[in-house]
C-alpha cells in the first residue's frame, strides 16, 4: 500500500496504473486483486492503516502529550499533513468511500476522536454531560470543513494553525458578550407563533 501512495504522489493518481503499483511492490497483478477489486479500493485501505498507526502514536507512553485536548489537536495535525489529505487524493478517497458499504476510515477517525473526547471528559478538560459521539462528530466536521476551505484557496493563516484555532473556537464558544443579555428576549421571540412560510419567504 505504501508503494501505491508513493506512486500517487510522484505521478498523480490518474496516471498511476495497477501494473505500476504491482511492479513497484514486486507482486503479481492477481495478488493485488485478491485484496482489492479496483485501484480505487486501495485508498480507503491505506487510510484505515494509517489511522491505526495514528492511534498508536497518540499514546502518551509513545511521547504524545498528556492532555487529551492536545492529543486531539495533534491527531488532526497529523491527518492534515498526510499525503492522503492532498487535494487530488482527498477527492479520490472521498469518492471511493462513498462507493463502499462497509464502515470506512471516516468512521475510524470519528471513533478515535470519541475516545479522546472521553479521556478529556475524564480529566475535566471537556464537560462531562456532553455527548462524546456528537462532539467527536462536530470536531471531525470542523476538520473536514477547514481542509475543504484550504483546498479551495481560503488560507488566512497556516493550515496547522487554522486547525488548532478551529478546535479552540469550538471549546471556547462563538458567542459574543451580548449573547447572554439577549438570551431572554431571544427566547421570547421563539415562543411567538411562526409566520406562514409563504408570507415569510415572499419577496418584498
Amino acid at each position: 500500500m505504501e508503494s501505491a501512495l508513493r506512486l500517487f504522489g510522484e505521478h498523480g493518481y490518474d496516471a498511476t496504473t495497477v501494473k505500476d503499483i504491482t511492479d513497484s511492490a514486486d507482486v503479481a497483478k492477481g495478488t493485488f486483486f485478491n485484496y482489492f477489486d479496483t485501484k480505487e479500493a486501495i485508498l480507503p485501505a491505506i487510510a484505515a492503516d494509517r489511522l491505526e498507526r495514528l492511534s498508536a502514536a497518540l499514546r502518551p507512553q509513545h511521547g504524545a502529550p498528556s492532555s487529551p485536548i492536545a492529543r486531539i489537536k495533534l491527531a488532526l495535525r497529523l491527518v492534515a499533513q498526510d499525503p492522503l489529505c492532498e487535494k487530488q487524493l482527498a477527492h479520490q478517497l472521498f469518492a471511493a468511500m462513498m462507493n463502499r458499504r462497509e464502515i470506512g476510515p471516516e468512521h475510524a477517525l470519528r471513533d478515535l476522536l470519541v475516545r479522546l473526547v472521553e479521556q478529556a471528559q475524564d480529566c475535566g478538560e471537556i464537560r462531562q454531560e456532553l455527548d462524546p459521539l456528537f462532539l467527536a462528530s462536530v470536531i471531525r466536521a470542523l476538520f473536514f470543513q477547514r481542509m475543504a476551505l484550504w483546498h479551495h484557496g481560503h488560507r488566512p493563516a497556516g493550515l496547522l494553525e487554522l486547525i488548532d484555532a478551529s478546535i479552540d473556537v469550538l471549546l471556547a464558544g462563538v458567542a459574543g458578550p451580548a449573547w447572554g443579555a439577549a438570551t431572554p428576549e431571544s427566547s421570547r421571540d421563539l415562543d411567538r407563533p411562526l409566520p406562514r412560510t409563504d408570507r415569510a419567504l415572499a419577496s418584498p
